[in-house]
Parts: C-alpha cells; structure tokens; sequence
C-alpha cells in the first residue's frame, strides 16, 4: 500500500470538493491503456464466446506493453452484445489473450451489430460502487436516466455522459491538479466518499478527468447541503483504507499482478500490485445502497 501522503487544500466547484494527493515514492512503470490500445488497433475486444456471459469479456493485448484496465472503463460498441463495465483493475500480460470480469451496462441489448463499432467511454460509470451488485446496478442507471430527463430503449449507461458532456467537462476543468500528483480524494455531502490512488503522475493524468466525470455525473441532481472539509476527512478516509481486510482474488488465465478486495466497516474497494508495487488502489464509502462485494460468484448468460 502507498503511505505518507501530502493532501492538497479542498478544491470546491458546486457541490463537489477535490482534494490532490502527491507520494514521492513513486514507480514510474507505464501500462497500454484502453484508449490509446482502441485507437491504435493494439487490442481486441469481443464476447467470451459465441454465446456469451454477461459477466465476461475477452481481450486479446497485441501489444508489447502490459495492458491497463481500470474498474469502473465502460466498454462500449456494437461489436459486443451489450455495453460493460470493467469490474476491477486489471493487467494484461503483452501478445496475450485473457478473460476479464465484467458488468452489464445496457440491460435492453444482447446483440451484435455488422457495424462492429468498439470504444470506451470518457466517463468512468457513475456507480462504481454498485459494479458487482448487477440489479442494484441496473436501478442506479433507471434512476440516473429518470433524473435526467433521459430516454434510452437499451437503458444504456454511457449515454449520461453523452448527454451531459457540456455541463459536467465545464466543472471538471475547474479542477486542476499541480505537478506530480498520483491521486485524487472525492467528497460531497456524505463527507469523503471516494478514493483513486495510482503509481505515478503519467497514469494519474490519464484517468483522473474519467473518474472525475463520473463523480459529477452521480451527483449532478445532488441540491443537498455540503459540509465542510478539510485534509483530516481524507486522513480518516485513509485509515479505513489501512485497516481494511484484504482478500486475494485469483486472476483469469492471460492477467498478471495481484489483486485484492479491500472491505473494513466503512469502505469496501480493490488494490491491484505488479511486482509488489501498487499500480492503482480505489477505495468507495460503503453505504445500504452501494455496496462492493468482493467479485462475482456466478457466470450468467444475459
């Protein structure tokens, strides 16, 4: 785990406070991500197999770099039967092929398309907490597309973004994060309720403004009176994070690294290692409605 933290002064914009978190025992070991892997035709997505699961998908990394995916990355086209979710971090060993965990995030779709379209979004999905309870999930995206005024026949989650781009990217960009920052601390009314650490600055830069995205987009309707916060919320914040149990869970055939479920009383979240250093850790304010369990235990055909 990565200690020693210095927190940045609350940054506030509406009803949402930022805090920036620098280490300087940093490890500067870069991954493929799934954006540039997509653009560059360096990676291959598609259904587990001809039939399908809805909480699988395959991957194939035809690159020589190991390949980086984050949970909560919505994957998103026609070349797959449904929208997912990523449901924990995840590393891919380079020129290989491996099973991942998954989400639904498109309850009304289980078909392909000839198009064979395949992207990922610029938004994390909005309830990360909720990634591995799928029906509790399914009513997070219903609410959030009623709240929004929004009309989707395939209850599409990636569709929130889309249609608030303008107004949610307006508030991201309030954010600005100095030089050397690894990671970002999230809170709104609850208090703290969000934590995204990464092993260096170059994988922080490249998926803060998702995460941040996401943050927005779940509390876009939130008119609820915010409290005030300082570095010691994040501290406490923290101190569930040490204390938390963590569990191993077993990689799928092609992954690498080691992964870990996180659950104390407070939080629950996933710590994902390579070479006993910390690439990503998150950790999510645990409540009666969004709750992480530690994985999925069944494998469901849609």
């Amino acid at each position: 785990m990565i200690y020693n933290f210095k927190i940045s002064k609350p940054i506030q914009k509406n009803n949402i406070v930022v805090f920036f978190l620098k280490n300087y025992e940093m490890n500067d070991h870069t991954y493929l991500n799934l954006n540039e892997g997509l653009s560059k035709n360096k990676i291959g997505i598609e259904e587990y197999d001809d039939v399908g699961y809805r909480d699988l998908l395959n991957i194939k990394n035809l690159s020589d770099e190991s390949l980086l995916l984050l949970n909560g990355e919505q994957i998103i086209g026609h070349k797959i039967k449904q929208n997912r979710v990523v449901a924990s971090t995840t590393l891919i060993e380079k020129n290989s092929e491996a099973a991942i965990n998954v989400s639904c995030g498109e309850k009304n779709r289980w078909s392909a398309l000839t198009n064979q379209d395949i992207s990922t979004s610029d938004s994390m999905f909005f309830s990360r907490q909720t990634i591995h309870k799928q029906n509790l999930s399914w009513i997070q995206i219903d609410n959030y597309l009623d709240q929004n005024g929004i009309k989707s026949l395939t209850k599409d989650s990636s569709i929130l973004y889309k249609k608030n781009k303008t107004t949610v990217d307006n508030i991201v960009e309030s954010f600005k994060p100095e030089a050397n920052v690894i990671g970002l601390a999230l809170g709104n009314h609850f208090g703290v309720t969000s934590l995204d650490v990464f092993s260096n600055p170059l994988l922080f830069q490249h998926y803060y403004k998702k995460i941040l995205r996401s943050y927005v987009l779940a509390n876009l309707s939130n008119n609820k009176k915010m409290i005030n916060l300082n570095e010691k919320d994040v501290n406490i914040f923290l101190k569930n994070v040490y204390v938390a149990k963590k569990r191993k869970i077993m990689n799928l055939k092609g992954q690498h690294g080691e992964k870990y479920s996180l659950q104390s009383k407070k939080i629950v979240g996933n710590v994902l290692y390579d070479k006993a250093k910390v690439v990503h850790f998150t950790a999510l304010l645990k409540n009666d409605l969004n709750e992480l369990p530690d994985k999925n235990k069944t494998r469901k055909v849609a």
